[in-house]
């Protein structure tokens, strides 16, 4: 039998059909295995892209991670199965049905006779049935797959996954990869640490004076933090300076995008940061305080899970106590002051050094406490201090009593350390008054009063009083001594002794010096006061109130000086020879400023103002004190006077002879030709610059040429007059002093020569003369204000007009301003260490005041607002 066309395509579309079957049933093998595994993937993928796994604990995540593990391994049974061989007999069923074949003509086609040998009627009638299955496939089908998937999970659970998908494609379609990756690793993946950003602050307590350690962005990748510098930077490895954390410091860590909780380790403590608002939140704070217990710790690191982002070498810093020694004994200077001498130091600063005395029986002040406590003024580095503090204890009335003296320093976190306590005797003031002199001994004795000695210092009171004319008939002075007397001989207890004493000290100033001693001794009362109310941060009308007190105060001592200076003949304050001269307005100018301050709340500067003002009154009264014991101090006072006065006469001479000598150049006679007249108009034009110039100068003198022709021509006599006052100083210098600086002979020797020249009328040779003998006298003035000062100023306790102040030497005069030139002009009070506001910033500083104020007014505004107004205004 041969193969017809007909039959040929018969084949070819059965063999086609065949294999589509095959595809067909693999693939629903396949699908009935794989549905299950895909759609714990799409669950997976879906709930990843919620990024809904991220915010569960570590363990839950790593739970449902382990629970969609084991349903992913469940769901891949029978795998095996779906790759097994098709037979042609299932294939040719499957195209038979999908064909509606009948009879199953494509199994016929299969199928063999049963005998292996048939007859030639056998043959042509199996020919004939193959040829009838082959007519059948005429019209075969391809068929489809039909997976059954439905049969297999009929309550849909598959749609579940998909749905899933679509939402979080929906919430996450824009980071899927990063959403994943999160999702895959539950512990603090190194993913996420590329998109955490955390900021870190170490605030040290106020006690150290340091400035917080800011570190920001930490974790951030370099395209966000400005490139690889930054990230290296910020690398855990990256090479860092030791930390100083001292105990008491504040550290704040700050992070942002991260989506399990960081961790801050200190040594081996480690805290998690708490999570800020609800739980979907990526932002995390943690506010740690440095104790004691991190001691020791050397590592400070910021990390996310098992990631480090940044870690630093710290040194956990303990407060040490402050030290405090004397250096040498305290001992009496000036007469009645207590010359204190002292080493201190602390790691931070010294906060304030207290001085305490007391008597050695410990009995206390009449109506006071046993113990006096002063604050000791504190200037410059305070880390390291070595000063000198001078106090006049006179008034007080263990005044030349035994008594023990002790230092207490205390640093700025409130450790202390003391001194062992000195002995010494108090200084007090030596009355030059017999009276007075009495008065205060009458004074001494009732520091350990009773019954019998106040009858016995009544008794030596009234003796005095019957008196009067032992004491100038001062009927002030007689009421005070007879009702110190009085109060004494009648008194049940010792309650009036206070009284007593106070009213004895002042009839004894007064009698001793007049009312400058009182109102000395009140201002010096009320600028301790004022001292003490800006320490204790006293506000409003109690401060006023005693800044007012201390301007009343500051009144009566300026007159009460100005008619001391009248009886000692003076017309101005005292100084050293050396020192920048002081007016009463300086004074006052202070004491203006120091309320302004005040006012401000600035309390540092208002204070170290006052200490300043302080010293500057010490130097006064120690400069009455140099006038009254010293007369040759007021005889180089008038030495230098008449120096200055010289040098300034030269001055106006030169002044004159240089007017004089421009003057005659441009007031030639003019010459009568016409032609001269032409060419003097062309020189005028052809004039150098430097002649016109000279020519404006003459213009711009005019006032003082026409001065110097009111005055006359500089002439040889008048040169003459002055070197003859020259000399007069010289003699004057040799006698006080013992010897003449040598600038001034050299200017007595110009002024000579200046004198011939005028008289022969080389007025520009003469003005040269001058010039140099002006500068002579200048170095001059120079030269004698350190020979004084070496002179004098020793026998004051000073030396060159400075206070012996370590570290300070040549920048103070001895009002404590900072000398800007050699002749001490121009000199400001300043200090190192508080830096003391100009009136721009005081000005601005009272505006902002001001407008604190009025929003504290407004009650409505928010209160979180005013109640950060009422703090800022509590310093005030």
């Amino acid at each position: 039998m041969t193969d017809t066309p007909e039959k040929t395509q018969g084949v070819s579309r059965l063999s086609n059909a065949l294999q589509a079957a095959v595809l067909a049933i693999r693939w629903e093998r396949l699908w009935r295995v794989l549905w299950a595994p895909v759609a714990v993937i799409t669950l997976f993928i879906g709930v990843a892209l919620t990024d809904v796994l991220p915010l569960l604990p570590d363990a839950l995540h790593g739970v449902a991670l382990a629970l969609l593990a084991v349903l992913f391994g469940y769901s891949l049974k029978g795998m095996s199965g779906a790759f097994g061989p098709v037979t042609g007999t299932e294939a040719a069923r499957r195209v038979e049905a999908a064909s509606g074949l009948k009879h199953r003509p494509l199994t016929a086609l299969f199928d063999t006779p049963a005998q292996e040998k048939l007859s030639s009627d056998g043959r042509q009638l199996w020919s004939a049935h193959i040829d009838r299955a082959l007519r059948q496939t005429e019209n075969l089908a391809y068929p489809a797959p039909k997976p059954g998937v439905a049969a297999l999970d009929r309550r849909g659970l598959r749609f579940v996954p998909v749905l899933v998908l679509f939402v979080g494609v929906l919430m996450g379609g824009t980071q899927p990869l990063e959403r994943i990756i999160r999702a895959v690793l539950p512990i603090g993946s190194a993913g996420t640490a590329d998109a955490v950003s955390m900021d870190l602050w170490i605030t040290p307590p106020a006690y150290t004076g340091l400035a917080p350690s800011v570190f920001n962005d930490i974790g951030r990748p370099p395209a966000e933090t400005g490139g690889e510098a930054v990230a290296d930077a910020m690398a855990p490895n990256a090479a860092r300076p030791t930390l100083i954390v001292p105990v008491g410091s504040q550290i704040l860590v700050h992070a942002t995008g991260a989506h399990t909780a960081p961790s801050l380790a200190l040594g081996k403590s480690k805290t998690p940061l708490a999570q800020l608002g609800d739980a979907t939140s990526t932002s995390y704070k943690l506010e740690l305080s440095v104790t004691s217990d991190a001691a020791g710790s050397d590592r400070l690191a910021v990390g996310l899970g098992t990631d480090t982002l940044a870690e630093w070498p710290v040194v956990i810093a303990t407060d040490s106590t402050p030290a405090i020694e004397f250096e040498r004994a305290p001992s009496k200077q000036r007469d009645t002051q207590l010359e204190v001498i002292y080493l201190a130091s602390d790691d931070y600063g010294v906060k304030s050094v207290e001085m305490t005395i007391r008597r050695p029986n410990g009995r206390p002040v009449p109506g006071g406490e046993a113990e006096i406590r002063v604050e000791v003024p504190l200037s410059g580095d305070r880390r390291d201090i070595k000063a000198t503090h001078l106090r006049d204890f006179s008034a007080h009335p263990w005044a030349g009593l035994p008594v023990q003296v002790k230092l207490i320093a205390t640093d700025t976190a409130g450790q202390t350390a003391e001194t062992d306590a000195v002995e010494v005797v108090l200084p007090e003031r030596i009355f030059n008054h017999p009276v007075a002199r009495q008065l205060a001994d009458a004074r001494k004795v009732l520091n350990d009063a009773d019954p019998d000695v106040m009858d016995v210092v009544a008794d030596q009171l009234h003796e005095l009083s019957l008196y009067p004319k032992r004491f100038f008939d001062d009927t002030v002075a007689f009421l005070s001594i007879r009702s110190a007397a009085g109060r004494l001989g009648y008194a049940e207890d010792t309650d009036v002794v206070p009284a007593v004493q106070r009213l004895l000290w002042e009839t004894a100033l007064r009698i001793e010096d007049g009312e400058f001693a009182l109102a000395e001794a009140d201002l010096m009362r009320l600028q301790e006061e004022a001292m003490q109310a800006l320490r204790d941060g006293k506000l409003g009308e109690e401060l006023d109130q005693v800044m007012r007190e201390l301007q009343e105060a500051m009144d009566r001592y300026m007159q009460a000086l100005v008619d001391r200076l009248q009886e000692m003949g003076l017309d101005e304050l005292p100084q050293m020879p050396d020192s920048a001269e002081i007016q009463t307005q300086d004074i006052q100018e202070m004491l203006d400023k120091i309320r302004e301050l005040a006012e401000t709340g600035n309390r540092d500067a208002a204070e170290q103002m006052l200490a300043q003002m302080q010293q500057m009154l010490e130097q006064l009264r120690q400069g009455l004190k140099m006038q009254q014991s010293n007369p040759a101090m007021a005889e180089a006072k008038k030495l230098m006077d008449g120096l200055r006065s010289l040098t300034q006469d030269q001055q106006e001479l030169l002044d004159r002879t240089f007017q004089e000598g421009l003057n005659r150049q441009t007031q030639r006679p003019r010459m009568g030709q016409q032609g001269q007249q032409q060419q003097g108009q062309q020189q005028q034009g052809q004039r150098q610059p430097g002649q016109q110039g000279e020519q404006q100068q003459g213009q711009q003198g005019q006032q003082g040429q026409q001065q110097a022709g009111e005055q006359g021509a500089p002439t040889q006599e008048q040169q003459d007059a002055l070197r003859k006052r020259l000399g007069e100083l010289m003699m004057q210098m040799d006698e006080l002093m013992g010897q003449i600086p040598d600038n001034l002979g050299k200017a007595e020797q110009q002024m000579e020569q200046s004198g011939k020249n005028l008289g022969k009328g080389e007025l520009s040779d003469s003005a040269r003369n001058q010039t140099q003998a002006l500068e002579e006298l200048r170095n001059a003035t120079n030269q004698m204000s350190q020979m004084l000062a070496q002179q004098f100023g020793q026998q004051m306790g000073i030396t060159s007009g400075q206070q012996s102040m370590p570290g300070r030497e040549g920048q103070f005069d001895p009002f404590g301003r900072r000398n800007t030139n050699e002749n001490g002009q121009g000199a400001a009070v300043e200090d190192a260490d508080v830096s003391v506001p100009n009136r721009s910033e005081m000005r601005r500083a009272r505006e902002i005041l001001d407008e604190l104020r009025r929003r504290a007014g407004e009650r409505a505004r928010p209160k979180l607002e005013l109640d950060y107004i009422d703090r800022l205004l509590d310093i005030f």
